[in-house]
């Protein structure tokens, strides 16, 4: 896998594509581990992502409740 910064949507549709590949067979042990190797980076990509995104799922719930609690002292 590249340097460059793909986005969650693009790792998913790249892992999909692995998955698929893999599936199917009919490689050889080398290109087998590569795509392997590739598809537990691409996993690891997008549970980092989604632990992001639900941590800012939560701040944001905590931001409305406590909107709501200001609100309510009002």
């Amino acid at each position: 896998m590249s340097d460059e910064k793909i986005t969650y949507t693009e790792a998913m549709h790249r892992l999909e594509t692995i998955v698929s590949t893999l599936e199917r067979g009919g490689m050889g042990l080398d290109e087998t581990l590569k795509l392997y190797e590739e598809g537990a980076d691409l996993l690891r990509l997008c549970k980092t992502e989604l632990s992001a995104a639900e941590g800012r799922l939560h701040e944001l719930q905590l931001d409305d409740i406590e909107t709501e609690l200001q609100a309510e002292e009002q």
